[in-house]
């Protein structure tokens, strides 16, 4: 992240995203990854705010990015006391390791040991890097400060956060960028992902590396987010499938009479599939709800 690109398209859906999980209750805590400002037409697109045609999608947020988004001395202390993300932590420290490469080592690693301290409280972890994720955990790899690396990812992971990083496609023909797309989850297997992509400006998709504990009510967060931005925010799956679709917890087997056997599970989404041996390749998905509506509750 840079602050000059505080109030562009994409940080339009970028807050509106999270805002999404704030208002679900997520306590959600926010590393920015700031690196100095490069001089290019980077984060000038913010004519959108002219318009009003997206407004709807988030009133409080763009309402809020019109004060900002023209500013000549923006950053992201005006995201941070504008109230878009209330009660989101944020940690705010430029990474610029200097020095040898053994000194730049050692500074990032100093840098992100006080964002995990700064974090500690959160939830969900948005890490918001200028390019996405480095493919190595090499911190010294020349402009590395506008990556996340691999380690730290799996660091705010194993320390019991959810977290969700920036990436975008850039130039990855298609293999490159499945590959590259599902490298966390390949590296931490207890992850439960999602990753959506926002379509206004570049492409710029959200990766979530989620606790299978909250992937439920995460799942509910990202569907009604989905619903209300048709086509704007579209969901891209990885080598580990659709784990919504996933069975959680232990099936309910009923045999009937004539020996036939009707098996009812819980989805990781939260809905109910149900199927019968009489029709092994038929199974019916429906809400809670209308579950217990079916069987009389």
């Amino acid at each position: 992240m840079k602050n000059q690109y505080v109030g562009d398209i994409g940080d339009f859906g970028k807050y509106s995203m999270l805002r999404a999980f704030v208002d679900a209750g997520v306590k959600v805590g926010v590393n920015w990854y700031l690196t100095e400002n490069d001089g290019s037409n980077d984060g000038k697109f913010t004519d959108y705010l002219n318009k009003g045609k997206m407004r709807r999608y988030c009133p409080e947020v763009f309402d809020a990015l019109i004060g900002i988004a023209d500013k000549k001395d923006k950053s992201v202390t005006d995201i941070e006391d504008s109230g878009i993300l209330p009660s989101v932590r944020f940690y705010s420290e430029i990474l610029k390791p200097e020095g040898t490469p053994g000194d730049r080592e050692q500074e990032r690693s100093c840098w992100f040991q006080e964002s995990m301290h700064e974090l500690a409280d959160a939830e969900l972890i948005f890490m918001d890097p200028d390019n996405g994720l480095l493919e190595s955990d090499d911190p010294t790899k020349l402009g590395g400060e506008k990556y996340v690396l691999p380690s730290e990812v799996e660091s705010y992971f194993i320390e019991g956060h959810n977290v969700v990083y920036y990436c975008h496609k850039g130039r990855r023909p298609y293999e490159q960028w499945e590959a590259h797309k599902s490298l966390m989850f390949e590296r931490i297997k207890d992850a439960k992902p999602a990753i959506l992509t926002y379509h206004k400006g570049s492409q710029r998709s959200y990766i979530f590396l989620i606790h299978e504990e909250d992937f439920v009510k995460y799942r509910k967060i990202i569907d009604r987010l989905l619903s209300g931005w048709y086509k704007i925010f579209s969901e891209e799956y990885t080598s580990k499938g659709n784990p919504a679709g996933e069975a959680v917890g232990e099936a309910l087997v009923i045999e009937r009479e004539d020996g036939s056997r009707y098996t009812i599970e819980k989805r990781a989404d939260g809905r109910i599939q149900m199927k019968s041996s009489k029709e092994p390749n038929a199974t019916r998905i429906v809400t809670v709800d209308m579950f217990l509506r079916d069987i009389g509750f």
